[in-house]
């Protein structure tokens, strides 16, 4: 049986959420005392897969056995067969097609198998890092895979390179203790931001640095400078290692250099709603 990786690819594979796990046969000697021996006793060795789709609410976990049973649990049947379809279905070498598989499906009742994915599910967001990203940040990652989504390459790339600064700013103060801005009272540029990190490492791992470095590079061309490269095209490759590079520099950075982000407070305030103060 094949299992077609690239439909995982396309999907966005988040390495913190998602997983593609192969589970061995559990030796019953020694887990008999850990409070779910009694459940994988039972769990025969097989092939995990799970996706989280927090876009449109849904999950869904695949459990192929080596004797050939799948299994395939979610909360929205139509993302449960094409997830099988795009998993299982016409993948090189062997093209399998639908008429291969005896298939059958139902809303289960089991309260085990419910607990099993309610646990799953739960590890999923437990895993993600993403719920202590900062609204504004993710405010402009959203309008980055917004803009990606409707071939507005251009403005994905700006967006990508928004809430990367975004980040280092707020990891300026997180980390280093002061605000982001020069001697003179300015906000620092990105490459400013970068290199202080630079120069204080290990707070931010000099491989991250480059990936920053990179975005800052090819965001500089319609974002930065008043001043477009002539005959510049952007192209979908560039909008997605913008978009791609940035989730990955948040992804590490919330949960594995500002693991303590766990609340944040912001005040905003529209002038143009503030009453006139009397003399």
């Amino acid at each position: 049986m094949d299992l077609n990786v690239a439909f995982l690819q396309r999907l966005g594979w988040n390495q913190s959420v998602d997983r593609l796990r192969f589970h061995v046969a559990q030796d019953s000697a020694n887990s008999s005392d850990h409070p779910l021996a009694e459940m994988l006793k039972d769990v025969e060795p097989h092939i995990l897969i799970r996706r989280l789709d927090r876009d449109e609410d849904r999950f869904v976990s695949v459990q192929a056995s080596v004797a050939g049973e799948i299994i395939i649990l979610s909360n929205d049947a139509e993302f449960a067969r094409s997830f099988f379809a795009g998993l299982f279905l016409e993948c090189p070498p062997s093209f399998h097609t639908i008429e291969e598989f005896e298939l059958s499906e139902a809303w289960e009742t089991d309260s085990g198998i419910r607990a099993r994915f309610a646990g799953m599910l739960a590890g999923a967001f437990g895993w993600d890092p993403s719920h202590n990203i900062p609204e504004n940040i993710q405010q402009s990652l959203d309008e980055a895979r917004g803009s990606l989504e409707i071939a507005n390459y251009r403005a994905c790339v700006v967006m990508a390179r928004r809430s990367l600064e975004a980040v280092l700013k707020f990891g300026y103060e997180r980390l280093l203790k002061q605000k982001p801005v020069n001697k003179k009272g300015h906000a620092l540029m990105l490459n400013d931001l970068i290199q202080a990190f630079r120069s204080r490492k290990p707070l931010i791992p000099d491989h991250l640095l480059h990936v920053a470095d990179s975005i800052r590079v090819l965001g500089n061309v319609p974002g930065a400078h008043a001043a477009d490269i002539a005959n510049y095209h952007f192209s979908r490759s560039d909008a997605e290692f913008a978009l791609y590079a940035t989730i990955h520099f948040l992804d590490q950075y919330f949960s594995k250099i500002d693991q303590e982000v766990t609340e944040y407070y912001t005040l905003t305030i529209d002038l143009d709603e503030q009453e006139e103060v009397p003399d």
